[in-house]
């Protein structure tokens, strides 16, 4: 076994590691699959940079980060997902559209672990996507400033895209790119006589930082049930 996959052991890999291969040097932006964001950010989220997604509970963060996985990984981009809550529901990922084949999905075992597990495999090269996923407790903590800048060191060597997923920014001046989830609107399809089934999301998006697009701009972003 590598010193990397037996570091991910350690830190709480549940399954078995995919590699892909990363895309050329050469595409900047990685397409989030939603148009109207895609346009504001010319094209999409930055690649080898960090990017931010943060908004509070219920405000839709998730499940816009799911949709980013989702358009990744059907456009043939190997992905990990730090999970550090366990939050993530793979069943509910794979409906949004997430491919599980091409997904590393790690859930790190004591505090702390989750950004040296995101560094892990933004050094190990070979992946489109890393969302870090971070919960309430994670995102308290007082930014460390030396992993924030190994982790952009990271995203740069290997062209990779981090996005951070979190209820309020955790990557200071590091983000190259920062939205704010400001609403959620659920919608509902059916009616009397007939099954009702959650038929999508609608969610203000804001960019509040940016080196990439147009700050200040929002979008309703609409994201379709599963």
């Amino acid at each position: 076994m590598s010193s990397a996959a037996a570091l991910l052991d350690r830190l709480g890999r549940p399954g078995g590691l995919r590699l892909g291969t990363a895309h050329a040097a050469g595409a900047e932006r990685l397409p989030t699959g939603l148009a109207p964001l895609d346009a504001v950010l010319g094209g999409g989220l930055p690649r080898g940079r960090i990017a931010e997604l943060v908004g509070p509970p219920s405000a839709g963060r998730t499940g816009l980060a799911c949709a980013m996985a989702a358009a990744a990984t059907r456009a043939g981009e190997t992905i990990a997902w730090v999970d550090p809550a366990d939050a993530l529901d793979p069943e509910g990922a794979a409906g949004a559209g997430v491919v599980l084949d091409r997904t590393l999905w790690i859930r790190p075992h004591r505090p702390g672990d989750e950004r040296r597990a995101a560094e892990l495999v933004l050094r190990a090269g070979g992946f489109g996507l890393v969302v870090l996923d971070l919960d309430e407790r994670a995102s308290r903590e007082p930014p460390d400033t030396a992993a924030v800048s190994r982790l952009a060191r990271a995203a740069e060597g290997t062209r990779t895209t981090l996005l951070v997923v979190a209820p309020r920014p955790a990557a200071g001046s590091f983000a190259a790119l920062r939205l704010a989830v400001e609403a959620a609107r659920v919608r509902w399809s059916g009616g009397p006589g007939r099954l009702v089934v959650l038929d999508g999301v609608e969610a203000a998006v804001r960019v509040v930082r940016s080196r990439v697009g147009r700050p200040a701009e929002a979008r309703v972003v609409r994201q379709a049930g599963a």
